[in-house]
């Protein structure tokens, strides 16, 4: 094993690495470094950052995240390499399933590693031109008395106690609540925008909601009502990726995701 801990020093050499597409990888790693819950780690060739990675711990299941090979060094098996190293720090006889959604270039590396396919994502993209109704009375601010319920609603959609990270971003939400019972919540600005719903009713409102702020949207292809929602409102398929696992299976609702929150959360 010649990965590392990524430390804050790192950070600088992080554009280097940078996909083009995936965003700003430095609020990532900031919050990587100091979350209890996440591993990040690297591989170094000389004084150059070559690869990135981090682990990211839910109550009994793991994300693999950002999983990264500088486009100089790549074909080198470094992909493989710091994959295999964040797996090895993880105590699979307490996390029992390991997740991760694969690119184009990672499907081949995670199923030799014993990854199994489990879902489709559809990446969408907004070609503008529709007006967006959005109001809706039963989307609110968070609200703290509200706190048990928002987890309650993403353990039952997502199959996972994900409430540590959770807890760190869920005060910006907008939630879906009708007579007191919270059915849905997006949560702006956090990853991909998180949608999570139990009810159509709730998904569609927060859908529309979103694309006031969002110009993307990247969810299960098999949600085909959420996508009928998006295509309503003029967003479409330009790609897409694939949510694999390692180790248990578990159950959880791909209709219950109206918007994942990212490729490192599900």
């Amino acid at each position: 094993m010649r990965s590392s801990e990524f430390l804050y020093t790192d950070l600088d050499q992080l554009p280097a690495v940078q996909p083009p597409d995936w965003g700003n990888l430095i609020p990532r790693f900031e919050y990587f470094i100091k979350s209890p819950l996440c591993h990040p780690i690297k591989i170094m060739e000389g004084a150059d950052l070559v690869a990135i990675g981090t682990s990211i711990m839910h109550a009994d299941t793991v994300w693999l995240a950002c999983i990264v090979v500088h486009p100089n060094h790549r074909k080198k098996g470094l992909g493989n390499e710091i994959t295999v190293d964040l797996i090895a720090n993880i105590d699979r006889t307490k996390f029992k399933t390991i997740y991760l959604d694969a690119t184009e270039f990672g499907f081949p590396v995670y199923k030799k590693l014993g990854f199994e396919l489990e879902a489709v994502y559809s990446h969408m993209h907004n070609n503008g031109n529709v007006v967006i109704h959005a109001d809706s009375e039963h989307i609110t601010d968070f609200d703290p008395k509200y706190l048990q319920q928002i987890f309650d609603v993403d353990r039952q959609v997502s199959g996972e106690d994900r409430s540590g990270v959770l807890s760190d971003f869920i005060r910006s939400a907008k939630l879906y609540v009708v007579d007191f019972k919270v059915e849905g919540f997006y949560i702006p600005g956090w990853g991909d925008a998180p949608i999570i719903a139990i009810s159509e009713q709730a998904g569609a409102a927060l859908i529309r909601r979103r694309a006031h702020d969002e110009k993307t949207a990247v969810l299960p292809s098999d949600n085909l009502f959420a996508i009928a929602v998006l295509n309503e409102l003029n967003f479409f398929d330009y790609r897409t990726s694939r949510r694999m696992y390692l180790g248990e299976k578990r159950e959880w609702s791909r209709t219950g995701i109206y918007n994942r929150i990212s490729g490192q959360l599900g």
